[in-house]
């Protein structure tokens, strides 16, 4: 595999899109996009100056993936979809996986290559998503709750007065005013569910012996704030498991060349 190759790595969630300029090695470079503001003519705009010769892409996104699909169709550069059915090169113990979101999967892929086993993932983006690989690197399965921002609208959007509060860093945990109590409540929230699968997957499925614990995802650093949550927090890790499954997505393709 020629090191002088050109990657763009997408993570394509339901908030964000993530851009990666990549060589098989290692990333070069990132850009960010809104999921929303997708379009032929923003994809153009996020690309431009990047020596792009084939892209791999995982997505919880249908209709933006259709997207993907017909841009680089049109530019004529070769897309792969990463999903359950790729070589992922990760033994999946799950009735479905199928089921599983895709960029659930990459972070499986990149934390069994890059930490110490056994571990738990914890994503905190649009939902906080953990996932929980044993220590032969097997994915075992996952646990979902709402993202910060998602739990913040919900108080806004489901009650008469509650402001929409933008998640933020707090002081202390007692709340002198609405908006000073919903930050607490969310952090404070997502700290004690942490605490509690960590234990509870620990206790199910490691005897008690507590795994590596990674953050990751929009708001790692937000929740973690200045305590011990995470042994590692890693903002990356999607993307470098996208170019890890791209690594064997090519290996295979130049074999059967």
């Amino acid at each position: 595999m020629s090191q002088d190759q050109y990657w763009l790595l997408v993570d394509l969630s339901n908030s964000t899109c993530k851009f990666a300029l990549a060589t098989p090695q290692r990333l070069l470079e990132t850009r960010r996009l809104a999921t929303a503001e997708l379009s032929l003519q923003t994809l153009s705009t996020i690309m431009e100056g990047w020596p792009v010769q084939q892209a791999f892409i995982a997505s919880v996104v249908p209709k933006a993936t259709r997207l993907f699909i017909r841009f680089f169709k049109k530019i004529k550069i070769p897309l792969f979809t990463i999903d359950a059915n790729s070589d992922l090169g990760v033994t999946i113990r799950y009735p479905n996986p199928n089921s599983i979101g895709a960029d659930r999967l990459v972070n499986v892929v990149a934390a069994k290559n890059r930490y110490p086993l056994p571990c738990i993932i914890a994503n905190f983006g649009t939902a906080i998503v953990f996932d929980i690989i044993d220590q032969h690197g097997t994915y075992l399965g996952g646990i979902i709750a709402p993202g910060l921002f998602t739990s913040a609208k919900a108080l806004h959007q489901q009650t008469a007065l509650l402001p929409l509060a933008i998640p933020s860093p707090i002081r202390r945990a007692l709340g002198k005013n609405t908006l000073a109590a919903i930050h607490s409540g969310l952090l404070l929230g997502a700290r004690g569910l942490v605490h509690e699968v960590v234990e509870k997957i620990s206790l199910e499925n490691f005897s008690g012996e507590r795994p590596t614990v990674i953050g990751t995802g929009t708001d790692a650093h937000l929740v973690a704030g200045k305590e011990k949550l995470f042994d590692h927090i890693d903002l990356n890790l999607t993307l470098e498991g996208i170019r890890e499954v791209g690594l064997r997505i090519v290996d295979i393709k130049e074999k059967r060349e």
